[in-house]
């Protein structure tokens, strides 16, 4: 196990997402508390050690970024993890209370094993040779780029908004260090063993919760893998493509799919995610040939969702009359679907059919106007959609 971890974290420098996805599957927080510790001592000796003669412009830099032994672990703790999930809830993606139960602990465990990966060449050097202040500024890059493959594999985000997930959460650590430098002594007394055993009291049992969400997907995932050694089990071999699929690992996901209906070829939902795979990479003629045949198979697939999906894919390959058709039978089935809705409008609009394609797009902005408030943010992007494209049929008329 400790092998597997220490392979893991040299991996991130040369494969990052394949990394992550490992430590999600076989890391331990344990061995990431004391990869994060160990970097961390490395630091500070660094800071005091034999080249520990520091400026007042080095010293301030490493006393910004927090170089006692337990500031980054505490940063990335208590701040940096609780402000990404924060956000991700805001975002319209399930509650706060239900992210930190499922999440808390995956996304921790990476984070911590990617501080340690960033911050280790970083004081390695500095332990060999004269502190320089500038290494530091790569180092914050490192870990914010390492931290927004970790946001993205955890979520399955593009990686525009795990960079940006990634900044803020940094920026909050930060702003944390600074807070608790500025409280003094005062902090010492949170640290009470009278108020850290009535803390303990209190919130105990919500604290374990946090570990279920790792292990229960890390268990899951020993079943599924079990599971494989079955030549008849194809739904083994679908559950870990979605797994990969989640963590925008499509090269693996595919072929997880391909191997399920290789086992089955009436395995519908297979057929479906090697067509959603395909119309997100552009492939759009492989995307209508996977789609078509789910269609065939169970044209209900995921609540009717094959039909919108292949609709997308025949207008991505210009086959409009075509994707009109599904996306019809798609909106017809769900009427209060933003998503189908944009896409229907934009297929008439495309055809010509202005009135049709206004009638489409004012639905879709008023699907998101009335939709529940948690959900509203997740699909707010289809009602701006919508509105462009609605000004651009008015102004072709």
């Amino acid at each position: 196990m400790l092998r597997e971890n220490l392979t893991a974290l040299l991996l991130l420098y040369i494969r990052p997402v394949a990394a992550i996805s490992r430590i999600l599957d076989h890391g331990r927080l344990w061995f990431a508390i004391v990869a994060a510790l160990g970097v961390s001592l490395l630091l500070r000796y660094t800071a005091v050690g034999p080249f520990g003669h520091l400026t007042l412009t080095e010293y301030a830099i490493f006393h910004w970024m927090g170089y006692s032994m337990l500031a980054p672990l505490a940063a990335v703790l208590v701040v940096f993890v609780p402000v990404v999930i924060l956000l991700r809830a805001v975002s319209g993606h399930r509650g706060f209370g239900v992210l930190m139960r499922s999440d808390y602990s995956s996304l921790l465990l990476c984070v911590l094993i990617a501080w340690a990966a960033a911050y280790l060449p970083f004081a390695v050097v500095g332990f060999f040779l004269p502190f320089g202040p500038l290494l530091v500024i790569p180092a914050n890059l490192y870990f914010v780029v390492l931290a927004a493959f970790c946001v993205r594999t955890v979520f399955g985000t593009g990686f525009g908004a795990a960079i940006g997930l990634s900044i803020v959460g940094c920026a909050a650590a930060i702003g944390g260090i600074a807070l608790s430098d500025f409280a003094g002594p005062m902090k010492y007394y949170v640290m009470s063993p009278f108020l850290l055993y009535y803390a303990y009291s209190m919130f105990g049992s919500d604290v374990r919760s946090l570990g279920e969400g790792l292990r229960s997907r890390q268990h899951l995932r020993q079943q599924m893998e079990i599971a494989t050694t079955n030549p008849r089990d194809a739904d083994a071999h679908y559950q870990l493509g979605l797994i990969y699929q989640q963590r925008r690992q499509y090269t693996e996901a595919i072929a997880r799919f391909q191997k399920a209906i290789e086992i089955d070829p009436t395995e519908a939902e297979a057929q479906f995610q090697l067509g959603r795979i395909a119309n997100q990479q552009g492939r759009f003629a492989d995307a209508i040939r996977f789609l078509k045949t789910a269609a065939g198979l169970n044209e209900k697939l995921s609540s009717g969702e094959v039909w919108r999906e292949l609709g997308t894919a025949y207008f991505g390959a210009g086959h409009f009359e075509e994707a009109a058709a599904a996306l019809q039978k798609y909106t017809e089935r769900r009427s209060y679907d933003p998503e189908g809705l944009y896409w229907f409008g934009k297929s008439l609009a495309a055809l010509g059919k202005s009135a049709e394609a206004r009638e489409a797009l004012g639905q879709c902005i008023e699907a998101v106007d009335t939709m529940p408030k948690h959900r509203r943010a997740e699909v707010r992007k289809w009602k701006g959609l919508a509105k462009t494209e609605l000004k651009t049929v008015e102004a072709s008329r």
